[in-house]
């Protein structure tokens, strides 16, 4: 699986390495930042899959980025919340999420967890880190992959590694479009990649509660399961603002 990933990402200069001499994060010799892709068969499938429409993974990259830089960061979000909306009791309103500002559009969202998982006042944070075992979920194989990443644009990765579109993972695209917000705002890289999981590395903190707040309901929406180490959206803000690393992943 790793040579067959390897092989789509040939253009970018990706190198096999040993997964046991790895640490976070991986600096590339050329670029400032690298991606580290710890590889599986489901990811060189949907790579596969993915590509099947296009001439080669650059076409495809190209194509997509274009497409990145033209959307609207809301729409972005407006999508992710109709595409929940569906699988709900209140399906009927996913096409009025179209037109809905950030206030209305988040408070149709949370309505549909409950208390006290959307509470929202900012307590201090057990959590000091969100990173995973690494090598356990590389169990399967010794061999990671290093991916350079364009400097200024490493929120390229969720294209030249394209996971996700299933369950409640959001398309490729859409990754790429928040990791561009996010790259923007707080200089968040994308360091680590897996078959239903991203890893970014945030170099700048929200400088205010409220906006501590949004951010964390921005990743909510983004992922519901990164509340899974919090006991509410207030302690998962707290976090944010003192902790560098972002971790998100879906079932």
């Amino acid at each position: 699986m790793s040579s067959e990933i390897l092989d789509y990402l040939q253009p970018y200069s990706a190198l096999s390495i040993e997964a046991k001499n790895s640490s976070l994060p991986i600096q590339a010799q050329d670029s400032p930042y690298s991606l580290l892709i710890i590889p599986d068969d489901n990811i060189a499938e949907i790579m596969e899959d993915t590509l099947d429409e296009y001439d080669s993974l650059t076409d495809y990259v190209d194509q997509q980025l274009a497409q990145v830089e033209q959307m609207n960061v809301l729409d972005t979000f407006r999508t992710l919340v109709s595409h929940q909306l569906l699988y709900t009791d209140i399906a009927d309103q996913s096409e009025q999420v179209q037109s809905m500002d950030w206030a209305s559009l988040y408070h149709t969202y949370s309505s549909l967890w409950e208390m006290p998982l959307i509470d929202e006042s900012l307590i201090p944070s057990k959590v000091t880190s969100l990173l995973p075992d690494l090598q356990a979920k590389s169990e399967h194989t010794d061999e990671w992959i290093q991916l350079p990443l364009p400097a200024g644009k490493e929120y390229t990765a969720p294209l030249m590694v394209p996971m996700g579109g299933f369950n409640e993972c959001p398309v490729p695209l859409l990754q790429a479009s928040l990791f561009q917000y996010w790259q923007t705002k707080y200089k968040a890289i994308p360091i680590v990649v897996d078959e239903s999981m991203w890893i970014l590395q945030a170099h700048s903190r929200p400088q205010t509660d409220q906006e501590a707040l949004q951010l964390a309901q921005e990743h909510f929406i983004f992922c519901s399961y990164v509340l899974e180490s919090f006991d509410s959206i207030g302690e998962y803000a707290s976090y944010l603002q003192e902790q560098e690393f972002w971790y998100f992943w879906w079932d």
